[in-house]
């Protein structure tokens, strides 16, 4: 799969790519915070009934669960390599 199809990819999965996503929590002060933050913004977008862009913002935040914290046991969450 070449780099325009992956981004292309990503951006149907999330509104953008897998980078940006990334990017915006590397500055995030709390990762928590910023994810319950996001799942309030997909009720909010549910609730407008733009279904299509608050499945984008859970992705997102699925993927950012699976690249930041630990999910294999109950040890201190780190970014994942």
């Amino acid at each position: 799969m070449n780099t325009t199809t992956l981004e292309n990819n990503e951006i149907k999965m999330f509104g953008t790519t897998a980078k940006n996503v990334e990017q915006s929590f590397a500055t995030a002060y709390n990762i928590n915070m910023r994810l319950a933050g996001m799942l309030s913004d997909a009720q909010e977008l549910l609730s407008a009934g733009n279904a299509d862009q608050a499945n984008q913002i859970i992705n997102q935040v699925k993927h950012c669960i699976f690249e930041y914290t630990d999910t294999r046991n109950w040890i201190q969450a780190q970014k994942q390599d």
